[in-house]
């Protein structure tokens, strides 16, 4: 064999198992969260979206998964904190009802944004929240869900 043809034998399979990794990871994150910690990789990706893209702001939709340990039916997002503006680090919670009761947190989501003050969006079963990025001196910042 040449030394071309025994490189390509020897790097395909770790190509194939790069990829197939890579899609472990999105299933990991997927199988193993709740509703707030899945949001939270939702707001990492789009983070990121956002300063690729050159622009200011970004506008996308989040739409929460049922299994595991999510809302199937009307939900809540807030992020929580005190009502002045700080320094953007407020708890991400979800609930599994329209108006009841918190059900699970993180603060995952503060590797990649900052929330500059609270919020909070309640929708119907089906109905997707409306989530507004900005990009202020640097910093990726959540500021609204509709």
């Amino acid at each position: 064999m040449h030394a071309a043809a025994v490189r390509r034998a020897l790097l395909l399979p770790f190509l194939a198992a790069s990829i197939w990794l890579g899609g472990c990871a999105k299933i990991f994150e997927r199988v193993v969260s709740d509703s707030a910690t899945r949001f939270a990789f939702q707001l990492r990706d789009e983070a990121a979206a956002l300063r690729r893209s050159g622009e200011k702001s970004r506008t996308f939709e989040h739409r929460p998964v049922a299994w595991p340990d999510g809302p199937d039916g009307d939900y809540r997002i807030e992020f929580v904190g005190p009502p002045e503006s700080n320094d953007g680090r407020r708890a991400l919670m979800t609930a599994k009802s329209y108006d009841g009761p918190l059900w699970s947190s993180t603060t995952h989501h503060l590797n990649y944004v900052r929330v500059p003050l609270p919020l909070k969006a309640a929708h119907r079963k089906g109905e997707p929240t409306r989530v507004m990025l900005e990009l202020r001196d640097g910093t990726v910042l959540v500021t609204a869900l509709k």
